[in-house]
């Protein structure tokens, strides 16, 4: 079930979100609901810390593997270019989208996908992680050697920001 709320209003992220929807609108045409996630989801759902460097999307397993010509179409079509295969990166006019899999989260975090609260702005309907969720993931994401060289110190701040959300908005989470 898709309820039609704006979580936060995006300023700063305005223009990444509304290059979201798009995508999402164009993914939903070929059976995708997608995930809005990284940085950009997290502004949305705690409210504008900074601006997001880009649009980090999951999707099913599939569209990044065996069907992946699919989303590299789809992608295509909305005027996107190819700009890393091995990292699922396009970009248009200085906007990056980054795929990756939904079983990412099952994985790192044991978050469902096919749990997550689904919404819909306009006609793009996709789905989006929990500051709860987000608390876990990056909590997990923090263990990783390689990205706690090349992002640790972004994780604990974004992790300080979600538990200062969560304390304050606790009846909201």
């Amino acid at each position: 079930m898709f309820y039609n709320k704006d979580i936060m209003t995006l300023f700063i992220n305005k223009k990444k979100f509304e290059v979201f929807l798009e995508v999402a609108g164009s993914l939903n045409k070929i059976g995708i609901t997608p995930i809005l996630y990284g940085s950009l989801g997290l502004n949305r759902v705690i409210g504008e810390f900074g601006k997001a460097n880009d649009i980090d999307v999951l999707v099913p397993d599939n569209f990044v593997n065996k069907d992946w010509n699919k989303l590299m179409k789809a992608m295509e079509t909305l005027g996107f270019a190819l700009k890393d295969e091995h990292e699922h990166e396009f970009e248009r006019d200085g906007e990056l989208v980054a795929f990756a899999a939904d079983q990412d989260l099952r994985e790192m975090a044991k978050i469902d996908p096919d749990e997550l609260r689904a919404s819909k702005v306009g006609e793009a309907k996709f789905k989006e992680v929990s500051a709860k969720q987000y608390l876990t993931l990056y909590q997990v994401m923090l263990r990783d050697n390689y990205r706690q060289e090349k992002r640790g110190g972004a994780d604990r701040e974004k992790i300080e920001l979600i538990k200062k959300y969560l304390k304050t908005f606790k009846k909201m989470v």
